[in-house]
């Protein structure tokens, strides 16, 4: 069993809110004690779930998303030289998805006077100020405030119809087996018709994002162009990569396809 299937199984465990105990885990997933305790600190790590005394285990009561306010002011200078790179790949004429997330917000931002139609699911977008050859077309559903997005059946039933030359998505973590995961069921599904739907998919994400699994599977690292600020092994499993340094480096940005 790959790690983050027994991730996902630790965490099944724990939803009920009641404590688990470690004997417990290792009869669920079949492991030994050594990894499911590898396991139990890997998703500590990832702030989940938190160790209780006795070898027990529960989910972390203040487990969900960073706040988007708080994760705007977080590798603020790469979140910007990642937008630059990734409006740099968009074409006048292209629709394009731009997905919730501080460093997509940025990218709208950055696409200045490029004459293109922006779907998006980031109620942030909507009240930036934007050129008028810039089309935004908001999708409706579930408002999700922390992040800034929206989300759920109705998101998922307006994409459906929904096609786009380029997709850019926020993700919570990326991992060579786990793939591109984010922390919500509803954000996971949404980005996963997106990806399903769009001619070239990129995914953005600074290196914080890296070798990091949360709840919910999107869709294979394989699968898309991974726009970041620095070079790591976990890029090796992407379907390509795109390093844009920021400024503060003095670095260009670097292929990695």
């Amino acid at each position: 069993m790959k790690s983050f299937e027994r991730h996902q199984l630790i965490l099944d465990q724990a939803a009920s809110g009641e404590p688990v105990t470690i004997e417990a885990l290792i009869d669920v997933t079949g492991a030994s004690p050594s990894t499911v305790r590898r396991d139990i600190r890997a998703l500590e790590d990832t702030g989940r779930i938190v160790s209780l005394r006795g070898g027990a285990i529960r989910l972390e009561d203040s487990a969900s998303e960073v706040p988007i306010a708080t994760k705007s002011l977080i590798n603020r200078d790469q979140k910007t030289a990642i937008a630059e790179a990734a409006a740099a790949l968009v074409s006048d004429g292209d629709t394009i998805y731009v997905d919730s997330g501080t460093t997509a917000t940025e990218l709208m931002r950055a696409l200045r006077g490029a004459r293109v139609h922006v779907i998006t699911s980031n109620t942030h977008a909507l009240s930036l100020p934007l050129t008028p050859s810039i089309s935004i077309t908001a999708l409706g559903g579930d408002v999700l405030p922390e992040i800034g997005s929206v989300a759920g059946p109705i998101t998922d039933r307006e994409l459906a119809d929904l096609y786009f030359d380029k997709a850019f998505i926020g993700v919570t973590g990326i991992d060579a087996d786990a793939g591109v995961t984010t922390f919500d069921i509803r954000e996971a599904n949404k980005k996963r018709i997106v990806h399903a739907h769009t001619r070239h998919t990129y995914v953005l994400a600074d290196s914080s994002k890296f070798d990091r699994v949360s709840l919910c599977h999107s869709f294979p690292l394989a699968d898309c162009t991974v726009i970041t600020d620095t070079d790591g092994d976990v890029l090796q499993h992407a379907g390509a990569a795109v390093v844009a340094l920021s400024a503060s480096t003095g670095s260009a940005k670097r292929d990695l396809s």
